[in-house]
């Protein structure tokens, strides 16, 4: 199982959103690559990078800040927000992120089909659920597609890599939807992140325990910046 500390960029910061919610932020740095090098040393392979004004704009923002995390580490970094169009794609490829995530411009499958076609296993797909209903456009957005639906979808389309978020828990601290997970892990057979609600060590050795072959690890993001635990606890009970 692998952790992915999470960074989110808001004008600039660091910072936090209680379930997706623009007018509830906490900022915790104004130095995104100081972040890094914190989870750096503290272990992290990877670190998962969301641009959130990218997500709500639908442009890449945040590519100075990206930047500055690249040179700053050699952590391999997932990176999403704002990724509407292929160039998007190779240029974030030619900053050096190992992964990048499509939300929105996921659902259109033409799209989806040429970005897999040149971009293969770089990269992964975020569904961002509300009440069962993906949402898009940094989750303002409801859509008419079912998560079912749309995890029918990216299996036939054969993407390595699914990051499922429960909007309702994310920034919570209460627990992520571990049930939502064990659905979703029983219709692909692509790897698969949980995002939203990590609060305690409790729920990492709870997502350590899953035994499944499509799981591939967890996005931990508040509880590590309102010190719950620190990210090397996490890795110590993962690498057990």
């Amino acid at each position: 199982m692998e952790l992915y500390p999470a960074i989110d960029l808001y004008q600039g910061k660091v910072v936090r959103l209680r379930g997706g919610n623009f007018a509830d932020v906490t900022v915790y740095s104004d130095k995104p690559e100081k972040i890094a090098q914190e989870w750096k040393k503290a272990g992290a392979a990877w670190i998962h990078v969301v641009d959130l004004e990218g997500a709500k704009e639908g442009k890449l923002v945040h590519s100075e800040a990206l930047q500055k995390i690249r040179a700053a580490v050699d952590c391999k970094i997932q990176f999403g927000g704002g990724v509407r169009k292929l160039g998007d794609i190779a240029a974030l490829v030619k900053l050096g992120v190992e992964r990048v995530v499509l939300g929105t411009k996921a659902l259109d499958q033409t799209f989806l089909a040429e970005a897999l076609d040149r971009f293969g296993s770089r990269i992964a797909v975020s569904l961002d659920v509300q009440a069962g209903k993906v949402r898009l456009e940094g989750w303002m957005t409801e859509s008419n597609v079912l998560l079912e639906e749309a995890v029918k979808v990216l299996e036939s389309m054969v993407v390595r890599t699914i990051i499922v978020t429960d909007i309702a828990t994310d920034g919570m601290l209460a627990g992520p939807n571990f049930k939502q997970l064990e659905n979703v892990l029983t219709q692909t057979r692509s790897r698969v992140i949980l995002s939203g609600g990590v609060g305690s060590l409790e729920d990492i050795r709870k997502a350590a325990a899953i035994q499944n072959a499509s799981f591939d690890g967890v996005i931990v993001g508040k509880a590590l910046y309102e010190k719950k635990f620190t990210l090397g606890e996490a890795l110590k009970i993962v690498r057990k």
